[in-house]
């Protein structure tokens, strides 16, 4: 389960070092692909990118290549080295809309987000709605 909050920067060749707590829960290839939104960039090990593929494929043909062609293209397979650094294209933290050098990783359970520090603040400071206040509520958190 990828849990937890670190901050860190990028490095002068566009690297972030993957914190040790989250590298003993990936395993094998790590992928990379910047969040629909805009906000960040997803990473997920293979097992999970792998469940994402198989869902992909079992779309109607139509459908399939629509998600493929829209996914596929903006994703990268990374390799961590021997710090746990990997690589993010300037190219992906532009579609994330990630400026600056100070960043935040975030274990999601099933996936980490890399964010700009300033956006994940601005997001984690904002009141989540009511609705959600009272799932969390009802599921005894």
């Amino acid at each position: 389960m990828l849990l937890g909050t670190y901050q860190h920067s990028l490095d002068a060749k566009n690297r972030i070092i993957i914190p040790s707590k989250l590298m003993e829960e990936l395993s094998g290839r790590l992928y990379m692909y910047p969040a629909a939104a805009g906000t960040c960039i997803k990473l997920y090990d293979e097992a999970e990118w792998n469940k994402y593929c198989e869902m992909i494929e079992n779309l109607p043909p139509e459908k399939s290549y629509a998600v493929k062609s829209r996914i596929f293209p903006d994703s990268q397979q990374v390799s961590p080295d021997a710090q746990n650094r990997v690589p993010i294209p300037a190219a992906m933290l532009q579609k994330a809309g990630i400026e600056g050098k100070n960043l935040v990783t975030v274990g999601m359970g099933s996936c980490c987000e890399i964010w700009s520090q300033e956006k994940y603040e601005q997001k984690h400071a904002a009141a989540p709605s009511p609705e959600i206040e009272a799932f969390i509520a009802s599921m005894g958190f």
